[in-house]
């Protein structure tokens, strides 16, 4: 029942003495819940979409913030490993680190005891 049909002014008080729902109307079963059903079906359609729609939300912003913490996590870790890995590049390329592996090696080099010499190409030239 979408629309009511009109009511005359005599039946007015009839019809709120009929539509008056009581508490103890409720509670003793006496009320017609079938009536209260019908004149009331589209909010109850409307909160029950807005339910469907808050928690269909919860679920697909809970599975974010879940992806979002083991991205985080992986990054923390990636950072770690590379930090790890810098630093022993870094021990590793060391002077003395390459000369003791030069030794080890038995290779035939010596440390050269002249600065390096700049050589200018042609574009250095121009400049």
């Amino acid at each position: 029942m979408l629309f009511k049909k009109p009511v005359e002014f005599e039946d007015v008080k009839e019809l709120k003495k009929k539509t008056k729902l009581k508490l103890t109307d409720v509670v003793t079963g006496n009320a017609n819940l079938r009536r209260m059903l019908s004149d009331n079906i589209g909010f109850l359609l409307l909160l029950a979409a807005v339910g469907f729609l808050y928690i269909f939300n919860h679920y697909a912003v809970e599975s974010k913030v879940k992806r979002k913490v083991e991205l985080q996590e992986k990054v923390n870790s990636l950072k770690d490993e590379a930090t790890a890995t810098h630093a022993q590049l870094i021990g590793i390329t060391s002077q003395t680190s390459v000369i003791k592996e030069v030794e080890r090696r038995g290779l035939s080099l010596k440390e050269s005891q002249k600065p390096p010499v700049r050589i200018a190409g042609d574009m250095e030239r121009r400049k």
